[in-house]
């Protein structure tokens, strides 16, 4: 029979890599090597006995390739009860329920690769948790709502129509395909899911457009506004003009490559300082306050200009085309103004920031004077260290104007473009657009009291810029009238509760910390019409909004029942409780109107620990790193405003997928991996092969927690797909080999087990130990990694390799078979169970073919533990000692084989650990033949007692067994005593 090469064992029970290691799956056709041998002997004789040789038989297939892949896992599928799953382990009486509430992945098209991450992630998280005897909660759940949506159905809608058939522009229109798109979305989706084997009842899902969600949404928001966290302001927001709409910090993207013009301008001042008059008392020179910006298009909203006062500025004349020019800029930005003007300046002073206190200037653009102030947010990193000041489209300008009470007054309208009151020169242009370059004409007009705005300088600046991460264009920062949640009095307590929620990988812990802490204030409103409508009216007189809990009540009540749609077409006059349309009808007063804004979808998707879950009560949140501003984050700031309490207990977050040489994937540079044709192939299955969902379960499993970004390309697929069939090919063989095995009848007591056999539940113990704790911890990469090294070398490069001789040729019932027989038995059973969370089409159908188990199926299992008495690290040691032997062995005889007599000398304990597995001084049948792979062993004691050993091979004096293959046979005969006893008392 073939041989293997040797391996080395730690004292631990882990085999260490060595340069005569030679790892392989044996019998990768079961008993291949043993027929094989027999047609080679040519020996009719030998053929006679085949017969009575125990052969492993399964009709489980050794491979399954192509598109009878994708045929047997949706088989699987079916027969194992994936659909019934769910709803099966809910009834169970199991005392620990685990909770898995999904984040909405977005509903505006085909499944990507992320989405087989995630959801793969999740399914392996809840399958294990399932195992351990949990009773596993989850809803999976879809965002239906925003900008993306609504976009694509519109643009799908032009596609389809002919150019007469305008497109719906109405808000119904718009709801109505909208929600449509999002339908069919979902539903593509869904059986891509299903197609993955991901756990769950695929008919109650969640969706932010259901009528029972947007109503306890409103009702959320009233017990936020209740609670004093959400307010109406007039504040600068992102704003996209390319969308019309407000967006959250979360909605932004961006890009560094952002071309921005850069302009110096000089602004003439007066009310200055004496000291600066004096200096200037023999100069005719004008003073100019120096600002540097890269949106000259907000220089008309100027309302001051911000200085630190405690740096120091310096008063200095530079000559520009014969003429004096005195500048104010701060001290340390000398050599800014050096690449602006040139070498040719005199410092005339030096002074604290503070002494410009009292200085006024010009207005950039209108015949005003506005005031210096003192900015906390002035640094020193680029510019002239004084800030131009435009708080309706600046954050830190905004608060500035807080502070100071200057005005913040907007005059871009949602498109971005001027409104007319900036004057003819600008009105209507396009802020980003042609309106930079009208600011900067105007710049150059020398009218004006006090003298002329001075443009001392106009570049190009590439920087970092945000682009609305739906239509990748720029956006603004514009004052308007928003909804908020007051970020700034819930921040203290989420970072409070924070510190209860394990965080993993730990590596990313911070991140969730830093983005919570630099959280500016959540604007919560836009101006769509694809959401859910916040229920909010607006006196017609005023302006004022009228909101408090009776009318929110009252308004989810109605779009409870009669839909969402309900806010748009219906009159007020049904929207508000009839107590309040009764009191407004006896004094006369017209009805308030209803809001046109909707929900932002951070808050949409972050209440749905509300809408789901009914109480923040999730063991776990997993999602992509991204949602470290996202979800998670909306979700614990509307729990922590609700309740007080973190949403979820913990948070395990992944990478995104690059393709193998670590690019970012784009269609552009074709290099998409679409997971539809890795599960069931492309039209060219040479070029895109079946790979099955398994082995997209075994990618995500082996890369998702390991990195912080994950490859994946057909090199990896393919390495992949060789690991699952290298389990497959154990798993076969376990299968095959357990087929006339009874486990309630042939059990025998571990300490009757042969010592081998021992020594590998010893080695299974610690290895499915180990498993679970990895899955415990996330390291699902640690779970297949650990598993393969397991199954390649423990099991199947050493214990199949020694026990073949026992399977074979042992009498069916005897001790020595049943032994063997027993581990292997537990080694089908606890591999299926560690394997199955991330091969669950692969456990199942092993089950499918479990020879007297047709209705057993593995997730209806529960692991509990192993048997504290397979754990013998002493015996573990001893043989340990043996396979130092074999290692030396296998050194010297790398193809050793039966036709090898073996004589070891040794002493000490070397010699006791040899007698653990031969009792007698030579044996053909012992623990050492088998272990050694010979079909003779003698054993020594060395005379001088020392605990190594000496090792001699030679050839067996006796004949070759024509059935067994062991040159253990009397002179003259054709079978060893072994075979003969065996022969005669089975057959």
């Amino acid at each position: 029979m073939r041989q293997l090469r040797p391996l080395l064992v730690s004292h631990s029970g882990n085999y260490k890599n060595s340069q005569w290691t030679r790892l392989k799956i044996l019998h990768r056709c079961l008993s291949t090597s043993l027929r094989n041998s027999c047609k080679e002997d040519n020996d009719t004789s030998a053929q006679k006995y085949k017969r009575t040789v125990l052969l492993p038989a399964t009709s489980f297939p050794l491979r399954v390739e192509g598109a009878k892949r994708v045929k047997n896992e949706r088989r699987i599928q079916e027969e194992a009860g994936f659909a019934d799953l769910y709803d099966w382990q809910r009834k169970q009486k199991r005392e620990q329920e685990y909770v898995l509430h999904d984040g909405p992945p977005y509903a505006n098209g085909k499944p990507h690769i992320g989405h087989a991450v995630n959801k793969i992630l999740k399914d392996v998280t809840m399958r294990q948790k399932l195992l351990r005897g949990y009773k596993v909660h989850y809803i999976p759940g879809w965002d239906c709502h925003g900008l993306p949506i609504e976009l694509k159905a519109l643009d799908r809608d032009k596609k389809k129509k002919k150019k007469e058939v305008p497109t719906p522009t109405t808000p119904l229109g718009i709801r109505k395909m909208a929600k449509k798109f999002a339908e069919e979305a979902l539903d593509i989706q869904r059986e891509t899911f299903k197609r993955w084997g991901v756990l769950a009842n695929w008919s109650n899902i969640y969706r932010t457009f259901d009528p029972s969600y947007v109503s306890k949404e409103l009702l959320l928001f009233a017990d936020l506004y209740e609670k004093g966290y959400v307010y109406q302001a007039y504040k600068p927001v992102y704003f996209s003009p390319s969308s019309g709409t407000a967006l959250a910090e979360a909605e932004l993207e961006y890009n560094i490559e952002h071309c921005s013009p850069s302009i110096y301008v000089g602004m003439p001042c007066s009310n200055l300082p004496h000291f600066v008059q004096e200096k200037l008392a023999e100069y005719e020179a004008q003073v100019y306050l120096a600002v540097w910006t890269t949106t000259p298009w907000t220089l008309h909203a100027n309302e001051a200009i911000c200085f630190s006062p405690e740096k120091n500025y310096s008063l200095v004349l530079v000559e520009q085309e014969g003429k004096l020019t005195a500048l104010i800029w701060a001290e340390e930005l000398l050599d800014e103004l050096k690449k602006v003007v040139g070498n040719n300046i005199t410092i005339l002073s030096s002074f604290e920031g503070s002494q410009l206190a009292t200085v006024k200037y010009r207005h950039p653009l209108e015949e005003r004077l506005c005031p210096c102030l003192p900015g906390s947010h002035v640094t020193m990193s680029k510019g002239t260290g004084l800030v131009h000041t435009a708080p309706a489209h600046g954050h830190d300008d905004f608060l500035v104007a807080l502070d100071f009470k200057i005005p913040v007054d907007c005059k871009v309208d949602s498109r971005g473009c001027y409104m007319p009151e900036v004057g003819a020169e600008l009105a209507g242009k396009r802020v980003l657009e042609e309106g930079n370059d009208a600011v900067i004409q105007l710049l150059l007009k020398s009218d004006g009291f006090g003298g002329p705005t001075l443009l001392l300088a106009k570049d190009s600046f590439i920087h970092s810029y945000p682009y609305d991460w739906r239509t990748k264009k720029p956006v603004i920062i514009r004052a308007s009238k928003q909804w908020f949640i007051n970020t700034d009095i819930l921040k203290e307590s989420a970072l409070q509760v924070l510190q209860d929620v394990t965080i993993l990988p730990r590596s990313v812990q911070t991140g969730m910390i830093g983005q919570l802490e630099r959280r500016p204030y959540w604007c919560i409103s836009r101006q769509r019409v694809w959401g859910a409508p916040i229920p909010v009216f607006y006196d017609k007189v005023s302006g004022e909004p009228v909101v408090n809990r009776r009318i929110i009540e009252h308004v989810a009540d109605v779009l409870q029942r009669e839909g969402p749609d309900s806010w748009w077409t219906l009159p007020e006059e049904n929207l508000l409780p009839p107590e309040i349309v009764e009191n407004f009808k006896q004094n006369e007063k017209p009805l308030p109107t209803k809001g046109t804004d909707i929900f932002d979808i951070w808050f949409d998707s972050g209440s749905s620990w509300n809408s789901v879950l009914k109480s923040p009560s999730a063991d776990l949140y997993l999602e992509g790193v991204d949602q470290f501003t996202g979800w998670f984050q909306s979700s614990l700031l509307t729990s922590v405003a609700a309740t007080g309490k973190a949403p979820y207990k913990q948070l395990y977050v992944h990478g995104f997928t690059l393709d193998e040489t670590g690019r970012k994937m784009s269609k552009s540079l074709n290099n998409v991996i679409d997971p539809d044709i890795v599960t069931d192939g492309g039209k060219n299955l040479s070029k895109d092969p079946v790979y099955g969902a398994d082995v997209l379960r075994w990618w995500v499993a082996s890369h998702a927690t390991n990195h912080t970004n994950l490859s994946v390309g057909k090199n990896i697929l393919d390495q992949c797909k060789e690991s699952v069939q290298k389990v497959r090919a154990v798993l076969r063989f376990l299968l095959a080999s357990l087929g006339d095995y009874q486990p309630c009848e042939h059990s025998l007591p571990v300490a009757d087990l042969k010592p081998i056999d021992q020594y590998m539940l010893h080695l299974l113990k610690g290895h499915i130990e180990r498993v679970w704790e990895h899955y415990e911890n996330f390291e699902y990469h640690r779970v297949t990694a650990t598993s393969l090294a397991f199954i390649n070398s423990n099991v199947s490069a050493f214990y199949f390799s020694i026990i073949k001789d026992r399977l074979y040729c042992e009498s069916r019932l005897g001790s020595k078979r049943m032994s063997a027989l027993l581990v292997l038995h537990h080694l089908l059973h606890h591999l299926l169970l560690s394997l199955a969370p991330v091969l669950p089409h692969l456990a199942e159908e092993v089950a499918l073919h479990h020879h007297n188990k047709k209705s057993w199926h593995v997730f209806h299992q529960v692991y509990n533990g192993l048997p504290a008495s397979w754990e013998q690290p002493e015996l573990a040691s001893r043989i340990e000692k043996c396979l130092e032997v074999r290692n030396e062995l296998f050194r010297r005889h790398p193809n050793v084989n039966h036709n090898v007599q073996v004589t070891v000398t040794a002493g000490g304990d070397m010699l006791e650990s040899l007698m653990l597995l031969q009792r007698h001084t030579d044996a053909v049948d012992s623990g050492l033949c088998e272990l050694f792979l010979v079909s003779k062993v003698v054993v020594l004691p060395d005379e001088e007692g020392s605990d190594g050993f000496s090792l001699e091979t030679s050839t067996p004096t006796g004949e070759k067994c024509l059935r067994c293959r062991k040159y253990t046979a009397d002179v003259g005969e054709e079978l060893c005593t072994r075979c003969q006893s065996t022969i005669s008392s089975s057959w």
